[in-house]
Protein backbone atom coordinates (compact mmCIF):
# COMPACT_ATOMS: atom_id res chain seq x y z
CA UNK A 1 0.00 0.00 0.00
CA UNK A 2 2.90 2.30 0.72
CA UNK A 3 4.60 2.02 -2.05
CA UNK A 4 1.20 2.29 -4.30
CA UNK A 5 0.46 5.86 -2.69
CA UNK A 6 4.08 6.83 -3.18
CA UNK A 7 3.49 5.85 -7.03
CA UNK A 8 0.61 7.96 -7.04
CA UNK A 9 1.80 10.46 -5.33
CA UNK A 10 4.70 11.29 -8.22
CA UNK A 11 2.07 10.41 -10.47
CA UNK A 12 0.51 13.64 -9.24
CA UNK A 13 3.50 15.74 -9.49
CA UNK A 14 3.57 18.46 -12.49
CA UNK A 15 5.80 17.07 -15.03
CA UNK A 16 8.27 19.95 -16.15
CA UNK A 17 8.24 20.95 -19.82
CA UNK A 18 11.19 20.13 -21.77
CA UNK A 19 13.30 23.17 -22.52
CA UNK A 20 15.96 23.50 -25.01
CA UNK A 21 19.13 24.76 -23.85
CA UNK A 22 22.02 26.37 -26.39
CA UNK A 23 24.83 26.24 -23.64
CA UNK A 24 28.32 27.69 -23.88
CA UNK A 25 31.42 27.19 -21.10
CA UNK A 26 33.32 31.08 -20.99
CA UNK A 27 37.03 30.89 -21.07
CA UNK A 28 38.90 30.04 -17.45
CA UNK A 29 40.31 34.02 -17.46
CA UNK A 30 36.95 35.46 -18.30
CA UNK A 31 35.76 36.14 -14.20
CA UNK A 32 33.47 39.00 -15.05
CA UNK A 33 29.84 38.08 -16.62
CA UNK A 34 30.22 41.95 -18.42
CA UNK A 35 33.13 40.81 -20.23
CA UNK A 36 31.92 38.17 -21.77
CA UNK A 37 28.78 40.68 -23.44
CA UNK A 38 29.50 42.67 -26.45
CA UNK A 39 30.09 46.41 -25.33
CA UNK A 40 29.89 47.86 -28.62
CA UNK A 41 26.59 47.44 -28.89
CA UNK A 42 24.42 49.89 -27.10
CA UNK A 43 20.89 47.88 -27.67
CA UNK A 44 21.98 45.12 -25.21
CA UNK A 45 19.86 45.28 -21.78
CA UNK A 46 21.61 44.16 -19.03
CA UNK A 47 20.35 43.30 -15.75
CA UNK A 48 21.41 41.32 -12.81
CA UNK A 49 18.88 38.60 -11.60
CA UNK A 50 19.02 36.02 -8.77
CA UNK A 51 19.04 32.10 -9.51
CA UNK A 52 18.98 29.79 -6.58
CA UNK A 53 19.91 32.94 -4.70
CA UNK A 54 23.02 33.09 -7.20
CA UNK A 55 23.51 36.68 -8.98
CA UNK A 56 23.75 36.05 -12.81
CA UNK A 57 23.78 38.39 -15.72
CA UNK A 58 20.97 38.60 -18.28
CA UNK A 59 21.42 39.98 -21.40
CA UNK A 60 18.86 40.33 -23.93
CA UNK A 61 18.10 42.57 -27.47
CA UNK A 62 15.02 43.45 -29.27
CA UNK A 63 15.93 43.74 -33.40
CA UNK A 64 14.14 46.95 -35.01
CA UNK A 65 11.24 45.26 -37.49
CA UNK A 66 12.38 45.30 -40.87
CA UNK A 67 10.97 44.41 -44.41
CA UNK A 68 12.48 41.25 -45.93
CA UNK A 69 14.39 41.64 -49.38
CA UNK A 70 11.00 39.57 -51.11
CA UNK A 71 8.45 42.04 -50.31
CA UNK A 72 10.30 44.55 -52.79
CA UNK A 73 10.77 41.77 -55.11
CA UNK A 74 6.81 40.64 -54.92
CA UNK A 75 5.59 44.38 -54.19
CA UNK A 76 4.78 45.11 -58.23
CA UNK A 77 2.48 42.21 -58.33
CA UNK A 78 1.04 42.43 -54.69
CA UNK A 79 0.68 46.22 -54.36
CA UNK A 80 0.42 47.98 -50.84
CA UNK A 81 -0.72 44.91 -49.50
CA UNK A 82 2.31 43.83 -48.22
CA UNK A 83 3.80 46.57 -47.32
CA UNK A 84 3.28 45.81 -43.24
CA UNK A 85 4.94 42.82 -43.37
CA UNK A 86 8.07 42.79 -40.88
CA UNK A 87 10.45 40.68 -39.58
CA UNK A 88 11.65 41.20 -36.09
CA UNK A 89 13.83 39.22 -34.03
CA UNK A 90 15.22 38.48 -30.03
CA UNK A 91 17.75 37.26 -28.07
CA UNK A 92 18.67 36.64 -24.31
CA UNK A 93 21.90 34.92 -22.85
CA UNK A 94 21.69 33.99 -19.10
CA UNK A 95 25.12 34.41 -17.89
CA UNK A 96 26.04 31.48 -14.87
CA UNK A 97 28.55 30.34 -12.48
CA UNK A 98 29.05 26.67 -11.67
CA UNK A 99 31.81 24.77 -10.64
CA UNK A 100 34.15 28.33 -10.31
CA UNK A 101 33.45 28.50 -14.10
CA UNK A 102 31.03 30.85 -16.04
CA UNK A 103 28.88 29.59 -18.51
CA UNK A 104 26.11 31.53 -21.18
CA UNK A 105 23.17 29.76 -22.42
CA UNK A 106 21.78 31.85 -25.20
CA UNK A 107 18.04 31.74 -26.64
CA UNK A 108 16.87 32.94 -29.55
CA UNK A 109 19.38 34.80 -31.18
CA UNK A 110 21.51 35.32 -28.32
CA UNK A 111 24.91 33.68 -29.23
CA UNK A 112 24.93 37.24 -31.14
CA UNK A 113 25.09 39.12 -27.95
CA UNK A 114 28.47 37.25 -26.80
CA UNK A 115 32.13 38.26 -27.89
CA UNK A 116 33.06 36.12 -30.45
CA UNK A 117 36.41 35.29 -28.28
CA UNK A 118 34.79 34.67 -24.69
CA UNK A 119 33.75 31.15 -24.93
CA UNK A 120 35.52 27.84 -25.27
CA UNK A 121 35.94 26.54 -29.31
CA UNK A 122 34.62 22.81 -29.40
CA UNK A 123 33.02 22.94 -25.71
CA UNK A 124 29.85 21.23 -26.47
CA UNK A 125 31.45 18.85 -29.42
CA UNK A 126 33.70 17.20 -26.10
CA UNK A 127 30.44 16.99 -24.59
CA UNK A 128 28.79 15.17 -27.34
CA UNK A 129 31.31 12.64 -27.37
CA UNK A 130 31.76 12.02 -23.82
CA UNK A 131 27.96 11.64 -23.39
CA UNK A 132 26.63 10.02 -26.61
CA UNK A 133 26.65 6.45 -27.35
CA UNK A 134 29.60 5.48 -29.57
CA UNK A 135 26.80 3.28 -31.92
CA UNK A 136 24.06 5.70 -32.08
CA UNK A 137 25.40 8.69 -33.84
CA UNK A 138 23.17 10.89 -35.96
CA UNK A 139 24.88 13.13 -37.71
CA UNK A 140 28.71 14.39 -38.11
CA UNK A 141 30.19 18.25 -39.36
CA UNK A 142 33.06 17.43 -41.17
CA UNK A 143 35.63 19.59 -43.19
CA UNK A 144 38.23 17.65 -45.43
CA UNK A 145 42.05 18.13 -46.34
CA UNK A 146 41.76 17.27 -49.63
CA UNK A 147 43.13 19.72 -52.37
CA UNK A 148 39.87 21.17 -52.72
CA UNK A 149 39.03 21.44 -48.62
CA UNK A 150 35.02 20.36 -48.75
CA UNK A 151 32.57 20.91 -45.66
CA UNK A 152 29.98 18.20 -45.51
CA UNK A 153 27.22 17.23 -42.89
CA UNK A 154 26.19 13.82 -42.61
CA UNK A 155 23.09 12.47 -41.28
CA UNK A 156 21.88 8.95 -40.86
CA UNK A 157 18.17 7.98 -41.45
CA UNK A 158 19.05 5.99 -37.55
CA UNK A 159 21.59 6.50 -35.22
CA UNK A 160 24.75 4.66 -36.32
CA UNK A 161 28.22 3.63 -35.11
CA UNK A 162 30.88 6.97 -36.56
CA UNK A 163 32.61 3.99 -39.28
CA UNK A 164 29.22 4.32 -40.57
CA UNK A 165 29.50 7.69 -41.92
CA UNK A 166 32.84 6.83 -43.99
CA UNK A 167 35.44 9.41 -42.38
CA UNK A 168 38.41 9.16 -43.20
CA UNK A 169 40.24 9.65 -39.78
CA UNK A 170 43.44 11.17 -40.84
CA UNK A 171 42.72 13.48 -43.09
CA UNK A 172 38.72 14.89 -42.00
CA UNK A 173 38.71 17.60 -39.40
CA UNK A 174 34.90 16.74 -36.97
CA UNK A 175 34.08 19.91 -35.47
CA UNK A 176 30.24 19.07 -34.96
CA UNK A 177 28.09 16.06 -33.91
CA UNK A 178 25.07 15.06 -32.81
CA UNK A 179 24.01 11.98 -31.14
CA UNK A 180 21.81 9.55 -28.66
CA UNK A 181 23.35 10.05 -24.94
CA UNK A 182 24.17 7.16 -23.18
CA UNK A 183 21.95 8.82 -19.88
CA UNK A 184 19.04 10.28 -20.83
CA UNK A 185 19.69 12.91 -17.96
CA UNK A 186 20.81 14.73 -21.23
CA UNK A 187 17.81 14.16 -22.85
CA UNK A 188 17.18 11.79 -26.56
CA UNK A 189 20.13 13.48 -28.26
CA UNK A 190 22.64 16.37 -28.04
CA UNK A 191 24.49 18.24 -30.18
CA UNK A 192 28.04 20.15 -29.61
CA UNK A 193 30.23 22.25 -31.83
CA UNK A 194 31.02 25.31 -29.72
CA UNK A 195 27.73 25.17 -27.77
CA UNK A 196 25.96 22.24 -27.00
CA UNK A 197 22.46 21.62 -27.98
CA UNK A 198 19.86 19.51 -25.86
CA UNK A 199 16.42 19.21 -24.98
CA UNK A 200 15.59 18.14 -21.22
CA UNK A 201 13.17 18.76 -18.96
CA UNK A 202 13.87 21.27 -16.35
CA UNK A 203 12.89 24.50 -14.63
CA UNK A 204 15.59 27.60 -14.29
CA UNK A 205 16.46 26.43 -10.92
CA UNK A 206 17.98 23.34 -12.06
CA UNK A 207 20.38 24.62 -14.28
CA UNK A 208 23.55 25.22 -12.18
CA UNK A 209 23.51 21.58 -10.86
CA UNK A 210 23.47 20.35 -15.10
CA UNK A 211 26.17 22.89 -15.42
CA UNK A 212 27.98 20.81 -12.80
CA UNK A 213 27.10 17.70 -14.65
CA UNK A 214 28.45 19.13 -17.98
CA UNK A 215 31.72 20.67 -16.98
CA UNK A 216 32.35 17.57 -15.51
CA UNK A 217 31.60 15.64 -18.93
CA UNK A 218 33.98 18.44 -20.78
CA UNK A 219 37.23 17.56 -18.15
CA UNK A 220 36.42 13.93 -18.91
CA UNK A 221 38.87 12.10 -21.50
CA UNK A 222 35.63 9.15 -21.63
CA UNK A 223 35.56 10.45 -25.64
CA UNK A 224 39.33 8.99 -26.36
CA UNK A 225 38.30 5.28 -26.12
CA UNK A 226 35.94 5.69 -29.27
CA UNK A 227 36.78 9.37 -30.80
CA UNK A 228 40.84 9.84 -29.68
CA UNK A 229 41.57 10.05 -33.60
CA UNK A 230 39.52 13.91 -32.95
CA UNK A 231 42.64 15.45 -31.12
CA UNK A 232 44.93 14.95 -34.06
CA UNK A 233 44.36 18.46 -35.66
CA UNK A 234 42.28 21.15 -34.41
CA UNK A 235 41.31 24.35 -36.05
CA UNK A 236 42.18 27.38 -34.25
CA UNK A 237 39.85 29.92 -34.03
CA UNK A 238 40.85 31.61 -30.45
CA UNK A 239 41.73 35.37 -31.99
CA UNK A 240 44.27 35.95 -29.26
CA UNK A 241 46.13 32.97 -29.94
CA UNK A 242 45.75 33.41 -33.93
CA UNK A 243 47.54 36.89 -33.44
CA UNK A 244 50.39 34.99 -31.14
CA UNK A 245 51.16 32.75 -34.03
CA UNK A 246 50.99 35.00 -36.61
CA UNK A 247 53.49 37.53 -34.80
CA UNK A 248 55.96 34.45 -34.04
CA UNK A 249 55.84 33.16 -37.80
CA UNK A 250 56.81 37.15 -39.09
CA UNK A 251 59.64 36.74 -36.55
CA UNK A 252 60.60 33.52 -37.97
CA UNK A 253 61.19 34.94 -41.29
CA UNK A 254 62.29 37.72 -40.19
CA UNK A 255 64.98 35.68 -38.58
CA UNK A 256 65.71 34.15 -41.54
CA UNK A 257 64.67 30.81 -39.98
CA UNK A 258 62.27 29.68 -43.12
CA UNK A 259 62.95 25.99 -42.96
CA UNK A 260 59.32 25.43 -41.76
CA UNK A 261 57.84 28.13 -43.78
CA UNK A 262 56.92 28.81 -46.92
CA UNK A 263 55.29 30.86 -50.09
CA UNK A 264 53.30 28.79 -52.21
CA UNK A 265 50.43 29.29 -54.99
CA UNK A 266 47.47 27.87 -52.88
CA UNK A 267 45.51 26.71 -55.61
CA UNK A 268 45.87 24.28 -58.58
CA UNK A 269 47.42 26.01 -61.53
CA UNK A 270 47.75 25.87 -65.20
CA UNK A 271 51.77 26.39 -65.14
CA UNK A 272 51.66 25.84 -68.99
CA UNK A 273 49.67 29.55 -69.50
CA UNK A 274 51.73 31.03 -66.81
CA UNK A 275 54.42 33.67 -67.57
CA UNK A 276 55.11 34.62 -63.89
CA UNK A 277 54.39 36.51 -61.39
CA UNK A 278 53.86 39.73 -59.63
CA UNK A 279 53.59 41.41 -55.92
CA UNK A 280 51.06 43.58 -55.78
CA UNK A 281 51.24 45.23 -59.14
CA UNK A 282 49.79 43.34 -62.08
CA UNK A 283 51.68 45.12 -64.95
CA UNK A 284 54.59 46.15 -63.67
CA UNK A 285 57.65 45.26 -61.39
CA UNK A 286 59.57 42.01 -62.04
CA UNK A 287 58.41 39.11 -63.07
CA UNK A 288 58.83 35.73 -60.70
CA UNK A 289 59.38 32.29 -62.09
CA UNK A 290 57.78 31.37 -58.78
CA UNK A 291 56.85 32.99 -55.48
CA UNK A 292 59.01 32.52 -52.75
CA UNK A 293 60.03 34.77 -49.24
CA UNK A 294 63.84 36.08 -50.93
CA UNK A 295 61.80 37.28 -54.00
CA UNK A 296 58.52 39.03 -51.83
CA UNK A 297 61.25 40.29 -49.23
CA UNK A 298 63.70 42.29 -52.30
CA UNK A 299 60.01 43.88 -53.22
CA UNK A 300 59.19 45.05 -49.84
CA UNK A 301 63.03 46.28 -49.59
CA UNK A 302 62.71 47.88 -53.15
CA UNK A 303 59.33 49.53 -52.24
CA UNK A 304 60.59 50.96 -48.76
CA UNK A 305 58.68 48.72 -46.72
CA UNK A 306 58.92 45.62 -44.39
CA UNK A 307 58.22 42.46 -43.60
CA UNK A 308 54.92 42.43 -41.44
CA UNK A 309 51.49 40.72 -40.71
CA UNK A 310 49.79 43.94 -41.64
CA UNK A 311 51.65 43.74 -45.26
CA UNK A 312 51.52 40.27 -45.93
CA UNK A 313 47.88 40.46 -44.96
CA UNK A 314 47.41 43.50 -47.41
CA UNK A 315 49.79 42.54 -50.50
CA UNK A 316 48.63 40.99 -53.87
CA UNK A 317 50.03 37.98 -55.46
CA UNK A 318 49.47 37.90 -59.30
CA UNK A 319 49.79 34.81 -61.80
CA UNK A 320 50.55 36.86 -64.89
CA UNK A 321 49.55 34.85 -68.09
CA UNK A 322 52.19 33.66 -70.88
CA UNK A 323 50.35 34.96 -74.01
CA UNK A 324 48.59 37.99 -73.19
CA UNK A 325 50.28 39.63 -70.00
CA UNK A 326 47.05 39.64 -68.41
CA UNK A 327 46.45 38.64 -64.18
CA UNK A 328 45.22 34.40 -64.29
CA UNK A 329 44.64 35.08 -60.97
CA UNK A 330 45.29 36.71 -57.68
CA UNK A 331 45.97 36.25 -54.20
CA UNK A 332 46.39 37.63 -50.78
CA UNK A 333 50.01 36.72 -49.31
CA UNK A 334 48.89 35.83 -46.65
CA UNK A 335 46.90 33.23 -48.51
CA UNK A 336 50.25 32.10 -49.85
CA UNK A 337 52.04 31.34 -46.81
CA UNK A 338 52.53 27.70 -45.08
CA UNK A 339 54.05 27.86 -41.84
CA UNK A 340 54.71 25.81 -39.05
CA UNK A 341 55.46 27.19 -34.95
CA UNK A 342 56.18 25.79 -32.15
CA UNK A 343 54.31 27.20 -29.24
CA UNK A 344 53.39 26.11 -25.54
CA UNK A 345 54.73 21.70 -26.33
CA UNK A 346 52.57 22.56 -29.50
CA UNK A 347 52.84 22.57 -33.17
CA UNK A 348 50.75 24.28 -34.79
CA UNK A 349 50.18 24.78 -38.79
CA UNK A 350 49.42 27.70 -41.00
CA UNK A 351 47.74 26.63 -44.47
CA UNK A 352 44.92 28.48 -46.63
CA UNK A 353 44.88 31.22 -44.41
CA UNK A 354 43.95 29.33 -41.26
CA UNK A 355 45.48 27.73 -38.26
CA UNK A 356 45.80 24.00 -36.64
CA UNK A 357 46.85 22.94 -33.94
CA UNK A 358 48.79 19.57 -34.63
CA UNK A 359 49.09 16.54 -31.80
CA UNK A 360 52.43 15.71 -30.87
CA UNK A 361 51.70 11.78 -31.15
CA UNK A 362 50.04 12.73 -34.52
CA UNK A 363 53.18 14.27 -35.61
CA UNK A 364 56.13 11.56 -34.54
CA UNK A 365 53.23 8.96 -36.26
CA UNK A 366 53.44 11.30 -39.79
CA UNK A 367 57.07 11.24 -39.76
CA UNK A 368 57.45 7.51 -39.40
CA UNK A 369 55.74 6.69 -42.18
CA UNK A 370 57.50 9.33 -44.11
CA UNK A 371 60.59 7.49 -43.25
CA UNK A 372 59.33 4.16 -44.41
CA UNK A 373 58.91 5.45 -47.73
CA UNK A 374 61.62 4.90 -50.26
CA UNK A 375 63.63 7.44 -52.27
CA UNK A 376 62.74 6.71 -55.75
CA UNK A 377 65.89 5.09 -58.32
CA UNK A 378 64.74 6.66 -61.14
CA UNK A 379 66.69 9.64 -62.20
CA UNK A 380 65.09 12.38 -63.32
CA UNK A 381 67.06 15.88 -64.74
CA UNK A 382 67.10 19.08 -63.22
CA UNK A 383 63.33 20.86 -63.75
CA UNK A 384 64.56 24.10 -66.17
CA UNK A 385 60.99 24.32 -67.74
CA UNK A 386 58.61 27.07 -67.15
CA UNK A 387 55.85 24.56 -66.92
CA UNK A 388 55.22 20.70 -66.20
CA UNK A 389 54.38 19.87 -69.75
CA UNK A 390 57.56 20.90 -70.69
CA UNK A 391 59.17 19.22 -68.46
CA UNK A 392 57.46 16.00 -69.43
CA UNK A 393 58.03 16.18 -72.93
CA UNK A 394 61.68 16.71 -72.44
CA UNK A 395 62.34 13.66 -70.12
CA UNK A 396 60.22 11.59 -72.68
CA UNK A 397 62.66 12.63 -75.40
CA UNK A 398 65.61 12.12 -73.77
CA UNK A 399 64.20 8.05 -73.46
CA UNK A 400 61.39 7.86 -75.66
CA UNK A 401 62.09 4.30 -75.96
CA UNK A 402 61.73 3.21 -72.64
CA UNK A 403 59.39 6.40 -71.07
CA UNK A 404 55.72 6.84 -72.60
CA UNK A 405 54.38 10.39 -72.30
CA UNK A 406 51.14 10.70 -70.65
CA UNK A 407 50.66 13.82 -69.88
CA UNK A 408 47.40 15.69 -70.88
CA UNK A 409 46.34 12.88 -71.91
CA UNK A 410 43.06 12.62 -69.87
CA UNK A 411 40.94 9.47 -69.62
CA UNK A 412 37.13 10.56 -69.68
CA UNK A 413 35.84 7.86 -67.31
CA UNK A 414 33.22 7.09 -64.58
CA UNK A 415 30.21 9.39 -63.91
CA UNK A 416 29.38 12.54 -65.91
CA UNK A 417 32.32 13.63 -67.87
CA UNK A 418 35.45 12.88 -64.93
CA UNK A 419 38.65 13.07 -66.46
CA UNK A 420 41.51 11.18 -64.65
CA UNK A 421 45.37 11.44 -65.70
CA UNK A 422 46.69 7.99 -65.66
CA UNK A 423 50.00 9.52 -64.63
CA UNK A 424 52.22 12.44 -66.61
CA UNK A 425 55.46 9.60 -67.51
CA UNK A 426 55.10 5.63 -67.65
CA UNK A 427 58.08 3.63 -68.02
CA UNK A 428 58.68 -0.03 -69.58
CA UNK A 429 59.23 -1.54 -66.40
CA UNK A 430 55.96 -0.52 -64.59
CA UNK A 431 56.69 3.15 -63.12
CA UNK A 432 53.80 5.31 -62.93
CA UNK A 433 55.28 8.51 -62.21
CA UNK A 434 53.31 11.96 -61.33
CA UNK A 435 55.27 14.94 -61.66
CA UNK A 436 53.92 18.12 -60.07
CA UNK A 437 55.49 21.27 -59.44
CA UNK A 438 55.63 22.19 -55.63
CA UNK A 439 52.41 24.97 -55.13
CA UNK A 440 51.89 23.74 -51.57
CA UNK A 441 49.72 21.80 -49.83
CA UNK A 442 46.53 21.75 -51.71
CA UNK A 443 48.73 20.84 -55.11
CA UNK A 444 50.18 18.53 -53.59
CA UNK A 445 47.17 17.02 -51.82
CA UNK A 446 46.11 16.70 -55.64
CA UNK A 447 48.85 15.19 -56.86
CA UNK A 448 49.14 12.56 -54.15
CA UNK A 449 45.21 11.43 -54.72
CA UNK A 450 45.57 11.38 -58.59
CA UNK A 451 48.28 8.64 -57.72
CA UNK A 452 45.70 6.66 -55.90
CA UNK A 453 42.79 6.78 -57.44
CA UNK A 454 44.91 5.90 -61.33
CA UNK A 455 46.37 2.97 -59.55
CA UNK A 456 43.24 1.64 -57.85
CA UNK A 457 41.24 2.44 -61.24
CA UNK A 458 44.36 0.20 -63.21
CA UNK A 459 43.69 -2.19 -60.66
CA UNK A 460 40.32 -2.93 -60.95
CA UNK A 461 38.36 -1.80 -63.71
CA UNK A 462 38.90 -2.95 -66.85
CA UNK A 463 37.49 -0.50 -68.93
CA UNK A 464 39.80 2.05 -67.64
CA UNK A 465 42.75 -0.05 -68.88
CA UNK A 466 41.29 -0.46 -72.22
CA UNK A 467 40.75 3.32 -72.54
CA UNK A 468 44.57 3.85 -71.03
CA UNK A 469 46.18 1.24 -74.01
CA UNK A 470 44.04 3.23 -76.43
CA UNK A 471 46.82 6.02 -75.64
CA UNK A 472 50.15 3.89 -74.69
CA UNK A 473 52.48 3.01 -76.86
CA UNK A 474 52.49 -0.56 -78.28
CA UNK A 475 55.72 -1.91 -75.99
CA UNK A 476 53.51 0.04 -72.79
CA UNK A 477 49.89 -1.83 -73.04
CA UNK A 478 48.73 -3.18 -69.71
CA UNK A 479 46.97 -6.47 -69.61
CA UNK A 480 43.37 -6.81 -70.71
CA UNK A 481 42.12 -9.12 -67.05
CA UNK A 482 42.51 -8.21 -64.10
CA UNK A 483 43.94 -11.57 -62.87
CA UNK A 484 47.27 -9.66 -64.94
CA UNK A 485 47.43 -7.35 -62.81
CA UNK A 486 50.17 -8.09 -60.45
CA UNK A 487 50.62 -4.88 -58.16
CA UNK A 488 53.79 -5.91 -56.53
CA UNK A 489 55.18 -5.32 -60.26
CA UNK A 490 54.03 -2.15 -60.51
CA UNK A 491 55.73 1.46 -59.04
CA UNK A 492 53.45 4.72 -57.85
CA UNK A 493 56.38 7.53 -58.20
CA UNK A 494 55.84 11.08 -56.72
CA UNK A 495 58.24 13.12 -58.46
CA UNK A 496 57.89 16.81 -56.74
CA UNK A 497 60.05 19.49 -58.63
CA UNK A 498 61.23 22.60 -55.85
CA UNK A 499 64.01 24.50 -55.23
CA UNK A 500 63.15 24.28 -51.56
CA UNK A 501 62.84 20.60 -50.44
CA UNK A 502 65.58 18.06 -50.45
CA UNK A 503 63.63 15.58 -48.93
CA UNK A 504 59.89 14.33 -48.40
CA UNK A 505 60.62 15.28 -44.89
CA UNK A 506 60.33 18.33 -45.54
CA UNK A 507 57.64 18.94 -47.00
CA UNK A 508 54.83 20.98 -45.47
CA UNK A 509 52.66 18.78 -42.53
CA UNK A 510 49.52 18.71 -44.88
CA UNK A 511 51.47 17.77 -47.51
CA UNK A 512 52.62 14.75 -45.65
CA UNK A 513 49.30 14.30 -44.32
CA UNK A 514 47.76 13.47 -47.82
CA UNK A 515 50.93 11.60 -48.54
CA UNK A 516 50.54 9.42 -45.66
CA UNK A 517 47.11 8.67 -46.90
CA UNK A 518 48.25 7.46 -50.31
CA UNK A 519 50.70 5.25 -49.03
CA UNK A 520 48.92 3.14 -46.82
CA UNK A 521 46.37 2.93 -49.82
CA UNK A 522 48.24 1.92 -52.22
CA UNK A 523 50.91 -0.17 -49.80
CA UNK A 524 47.27 -2.22 -49.05
CA UNK A 525 46.72 -2.96 -52.35
CA UNK A 526 50.53 -4.08 -52.61
CA UNK A 527 51.78 -1.42 -55.13
CA UNK A 528 55.15 -0.25 -54.63
CA UNK A 529 55.35 3.35 -53.59
CA UNK A 530 58.32 5.85 -53.66
CA UNK A 531 58.88 9.38 -53.52
CA UNK A 532 61.68 11.87 -55.61
CA UNK A 533 62.21 15.57 -55.40
CA UNK A 534 63.44 17.16 -58.66
CA UNK A 535 65.88 20.05 -57.88
CA UNK A 536 64.60 23.23 -59.79
CA UNK A 537 67.40 25.25 -61.70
Amino acid sequence: MAKRAAALKEAKKPRLKCQSLAMFLLKEEIKDFAKAIKDDDTDIHRQVVKVNGATCLLASKQYNPHQPDWVRFLSSAAGQSLEKLRNAGSGAVLLFEASKRLFAAAFGSGRHLLESDAYEENFGLKVVLNVVNPDKVRSVDVRSLDAVPVSVRSQASIATEVAGFGLNVEKDLLYAATGEPINVEFGQTVTGKDSLKLSIPIELSGVPALLDKLLKQHNSDEYKKSFAWIDHLREVREKALVAKLDGALITQVKGGNVNRTWLAVPDILDWVGVAGFRYQHQKQGEMHADIEWATYQEFLTENDDDLSLDNVKKHVVYSIAESTDNVIDHWLVYKCIYGEVEDGGHTYALTGGKWYRVDADYLGEIDAVMKAIPVAQVVLPDYTEKNEAAYNEKVHKADSGNIALMDKKMIVHGGGSSKIEFCDLYTKDRKLIHVKRYGGSSVLSHLFSQGYVSAQLMLSDPKFREKVNAVLPASHKLPKDNKDIEPPKYEVVYAIASNSKDSALELPLFSKINLRNAFTQLDSLKFKVSITVIKVA
